[in-house]
């Protein structure tokens, strides 16, 4: 009778050591091994992730920091720097408008001290499209000005830009200051915003409001509107009251001829030039004031003339 042999394990291993592909691929799978083997995608992966969403974050805050935003009301008690007082003593008072078009001259060339030279002489100046400053970049055109002429100065922008005060009205007093308002003006149809800064000053110790402003061109209703608004407030002011600015718009202007047919408006310009007046869109109106003298400068300083106007209180 044959025994019977016990059945031999089978080593299905090939020979030299290596594992079966049954074992290579137990040990494929098995998540001790995933990382090692497949370590660079899965890295790569999350570095994109990061890389993309820091490029979204540089790229959004970028594109808000390039947006024109509107700046709102504010107000204050006075003008930055002490005013002077070299033309204190002075019986006259003389005021000037000037849209110095960031102080870029008709040939191209921005020059501050060619503003400066044409402002020379004034108590007080109502300026129009003035750069606040950028760090890195420019200085503030109001304060420069302001230093440059020993004139107390103020930044009234109209709209905000990478965090700074980007650009609008401004003012150079050498008159006391007992306060000041910034009044945003409605923007419905335009490309621009703009203000109205209503300023109390003093001269030969009485108060005389002062209201400097820039109309929107962009559209024909906007500009009606903000003209009515400005005309009304200037209006409601007590005299003697002075409105200084760019109202982009010549006397053809419905809202504008309206203002300038009102009894006690006075155009110091047409007074003194009468037909010979140029026709203009950059105007200094008076309600309670006599006129000396004015003029009407094109100095090539800025693609705008310096229009400007001495004024008397009238005899009691």
């Amino acid at each position: 009778m044959k025994a019977r042999l016990a059945p031999q394990k089978t080593d299905v291993r090939p020979k030299g050591g290596l594992s079966s592909p049954v074992e290579d691929a137990r040990r494929i799978v098995h998540p001790a091994h995933t990382l090692e083997q497949f370590p660079a995608p899965a890295r790569s992966r999350r570095s994109l992730r990061r890389w993309a969403i820091l490029v979204a974050m540089v790229g959004g805050t970028i594109y808000y920091g390039s947006l024109r935003k509107p700046m709102g009301p504010d107000a204050g008690a006075w003008f930055h720097a002490p005013a002077a007082t070299s033309q204190a003593h002075r019986e006259t008072l003389r005021v000037g408008t000037f849209n110095i078009h960031g102080a870029k001259g008709t040939d191209g060339v921005q020059s501050l001290e060619r503003i400066a030279r044409t402002l020379r002489g004034l108590d007080f100046a109502g300026l129009n499209e003035v750069y606040g400053a950028l760090p890195g970049y420019r200085n503030d055109q109001a304060a420069d000005l302001g230093a440059s002429l020993g004139m107390a100065w103020l930044h009234a922008p109209t709209e905000e830009r990478w965090w700074c005060d980007q650009f609008g009205n401004a003012a150079l007093s050498n008159l006391p200051i007992a306060s000041w308002q910034r009044i945003p003006l409605a923007r419905v149809h335009g490309k621009s915003y703009r203000n109205a800064v209503l300023v109390r000053a003093e001269h030969q110790g009485r108060p005389i409001n002062i209201v400097v402003t820039h109309i929107d061109r962009s559209d024909d209703r906007e500009r009606a509107e903000q003209l009515r608004t400005v005309g009304e407030l200037f209006l409601a002011l007590e005299t003697p009251a002075i409105l200084l600015g760019d109202m982009n718009t010549d006397a053809s202007e419905p809202a504008l001829r309206k203002l300038l047919e009102t009894p006690d408006v006075r155009d110091p310009l047409r007074e003194k030039l009468g037909d010979a007046a140029p026709r203009r869109i950059d105007w200094v109106l008076v309600r309670g004031l006599e006129t000396v003298d004015a003029g009407h400068v094109q100095t090539g300083a800025s693609d705008h003339p310096h229009v400007w106007a001495e004024l008397a209180w009238p005899a009691e």
